[in-house]
């Protein structure tokens, strides 16, 4: 089962289990009619979607050991954004089945069944509780379609993307204000079920509250200085920060987010540096977009960079007998940080090969020294110039190899790459499990 499915599936099963323990079923079979079947769907339906919420909030959260468990920070962004989908559609089903059978009875078409629910049996507390509720989320409901098309058109700009997405915290605490209280029309606090659901609700507010008030990561963040600013090679700038605050430690493989004087938004970036000194890291950014294509422009030496991080999994930790890593373009920067490990410790425990493919001649390529530390550390490097047509395929990596048993790949590249790779080692019956990569496709 692909990790977003097992995911998704078990924010369901614990809807499924709320459900279950609750009134509804109970109903159901004391009144197994169509319009009993209608009310229970719209609960189902409901704590559905709430569930789906609440495990998008807590993703929102970058928890280390959730993150480790879904395979990295990027991975997580992925799931988080298939759980936001889905619990838009189970929050469609649950507006319509609400909404269409009032509209059916309006027009004639269905016999209205009058009061399902006998009032006398509920306070004037309660009822305006859940009338309350039931209002705030009609409009809800309608801004939350529209930061769901915000956030999946690619078209609309990340930073208006990034500003609607925030809102999202919000629009949780209106829907979590509305699951607790609509539980009163059937006295769910009566049964486990309620119980459950209140959990689900305070967990989701507690992880909205964090987000709303900005402290996402702030166990993780501290600041830095520029302390060398270069431009080795064209659209490529060369960065090197020092942490003043305390040591960074990480991992070869892994980034964090920076965060400049000039723009108050994230952005990940992949750290070039081994770790050998906890107080200095260093970054190689390339020209790929407005923000990275203006960023030589606007910084200097001394100005301050907040750090949040690390994050990844990218860290060359496998069982696996042989290495292959593979780097497209700037995808060159989590190896230079494992290179620069090695020179050090001189030492490698399984052969390596590197596949290093880019637009330009090898007597070109960044960084100059590169050749040089794969032969210091051991590792076996191949250089493919694709303006030349020299392209990577599954093939070239079996002639080296020989056989794909035992063997793991970690790849940093271009998708379109990646996928391709992938296509071409499936006819070798290659395991996808072995090949390792970072999405930084944030939404």
């Amino acid at each position: 089962m692909k990790p977003t499915t097992k995911w998704i599936t078990g924010a369901l099963v614990v809807a499924g289990i709320t459900f279950a323990l609750s009134p509804g079923p109970g109903h159901l079979i004391n009144n197994p009619n169509g319009w009993e079947f209608r009310e229970q769907f719209v609960f189902l339906t409901g704590i559905s979607t709430l569930s789906l919420m609440v495990l998008s909030m807590i993703i929102s959260l970058r928890i280390p050991w959730m993150n480790r468990r879904m395979k990295g920070l990027d991975k997580a962004y992925i799931i988080h954004k298939w759980t936001g989908v889905f619990a838009t559609i189970f929050m469609l089903f649950h507006w319509l089945s609400e909404k269409v059978p009032h509209l059916l009875v309006t027009a004639g078409m269905v016999t209205d069944p009058g009061e399902l629910t006998d009032g006398s049996k509920f306070s004037d507390l309660e009822i305006g509780l859940f009338q309350s509720g039931v209002m705030l989320v009609e409009w809800i409901f309608y801004l939350t379609i529209i930061l769901v098309l915000i956030a999946l058109f690619r078209k609309i700009p990340y930073h208006i993307f990034r500003k609607t997405h925030r809102i999202f915290p919000a629009v949780f605490l209106v829907a979590a204000y509305h699951g607790a209280t609509a539980q009163i029309k059937e006295h769910w606090l009566r049964t486990p079920g309620g119980y459950f659901l209140v959990i689900l609700v305070v967990i989701g507010s507690v992880a909205a509250f964090i987000s709303l008030f900005q402290k996402i990561g702030v166990s993780r963040k501290m600041n830095s200085e520029i302390v060398e600013l270069q431009n080795p090679r064209e659209g490529i700038l060369d960065l090197q920060i020092s942490t003043n605050q305390k040591a960074f430690f990480h991992q070869p493989g892994q980034y964090v987010f920076l965060r400049f004087e000039h723009d108050r938004e994230p952005h990940p970036f992949t750290i070039a540096s081994s770790g050998s000194d906890p107080n200095s890291l260093r970054f190689a950014i390339k020209s790929l977009g407005n923000f990275t294509g203006e960023l030589a422009r606007h910084l200097q030496i001394g100005q301050n960079v907040q750090v949040e991080g690390p994050y990844g999994e990218f860290v060359f930790k496998s069982s696996s007998k042989r290495q292959i890593w593979i780097a497209g373009g700037i995808g060159i920067t989590p190896f230079l940080a494992r290179l620069e490990q090695f020179a050090r410790e001189k030492e490698i425990s399984q052969p390596i090969d590197f596949w290093y493919s880019t637009r330009s001649e090898k007597r070109t390529m960044f960084p100059d020294s590169l050749e040089n530390l794969c032969q210091q550390s051991g590792v076996s490097f191949y250089h493919l110039n694709s303006s030349q047509n020299e392209y990577l395929t599954a093939k070239m990596l079996h002639n080296v190899v020989g056989s794909f048993e035992h063997v793991s790949i970690w790849f940093c590249g271009p998708a379109d790459f990646a996928n391709c790779l992938l296509k071409g080692l499936s006819q070798y019956d290659f395991d996808k499990s072995n090949f390792h990569y970072d999405n930084f496709a944030m939404r």
